[in-house]
């Protein structure tokens, strides 16, 4: 089953394409079969509950969306990198 994915950063458009390429590559590498979507943070509530993973920009509170949340900011430093590749692929794989 396709897994689908909302990569959300505050205008939709240079940070979340950086963190798109990298959520790609990992997903290729897994052959987790998915759809990616570029979002602004402020329109996930039309996404949430409809989609398996938002990555973001930023730390959003979790109590507030059905879907869970990953902050994609590693992807940009490298730093957490793999923990946060991990926590990718848990989820998507429940």
């Amino acid at each position: 089953m396709k897994k689908r994915i909302v990569i959300a950063c505050g205008a939709g458009l240079a940070t979340s394409t950086l963190i798109l390429s990298k959520v790609e590559e990992l997903l290729k590498e897994t052959g987790i079969d998915y759809s990616i979507t570029q979002s602004q943070i402020y329109e996930l509530d039309s996404y949430d509950g409809e989609v398996d993973l938002f990555v973001t920009s930023m730390k959003l509170d979790q109590t507030k969306y059905k879907t869970p949340i990953v902050v994609g900011t590693p992807f940009l430093i490298g730093i957490n990198e793999e923990a946060t590749k991990e926590k990718i692929i848990e989820i998507l794989l429940k």
